[in-house]
């Protein structure tokens, strides 16, 4: 069962649909190059455009520009992060090209166990109540 209903399946969607609530580990371990260099470029860019438009026309007095890029770094970082994270989740849905991604999902799979078809059945499987 979906946890969010309004997920896209294999029918709805441009390329390979992979999985539609994968962890959380495997959004940030499916992470490609570029996703590192945007998320980067948003913790630092941002700042440093920041910075570079107050030196041109200062707004604040120049005492408050350190108190301010300590809170606009970690603050572009996260968001950066979370840029990356939407990217890779668009990756998953196939939303976005992903033949990297379903190649190497493909590979995991042939890796994993299969389902719990070895297990002991429960005393309440299989009962007809």
């Amino acid at each position: 069962m979906k946890f969010v209903s309004n997920l896209p399946d294999q029918e709805h969607v441009p390329y390979k649909f992979i999985a539609a609530e994968p962890h959380f580990k495997k959004v940030v371990g499916y992470f490609r190059t570029s996703d590192y260099a945007t998320m980067g470029a948003i913790g630092a860019g941002f700042p440093a455009a920041h910075l570079l438009w107050e030196r041109s026309s200062p707004s604040f007095h120049p005492k408050h520009l350190p108190r301010l890029m300590m809170i606009q770094v970690p603050f572009f970082l996260s968001v950066g992060f979370l840029f990356a994270c939407q990217r890779s989740y668009f990756r998953f849905w196939g939303w976005s090209e992903n033949a990297i991604e379903a190649a190497r999902w493909e590979s995991e799979a042939d890796s994993r166990p299969t389902a719990a078809s070895d297990k002991p059945k429960r005393w309440t499987e299989g009962q007809d109540w």
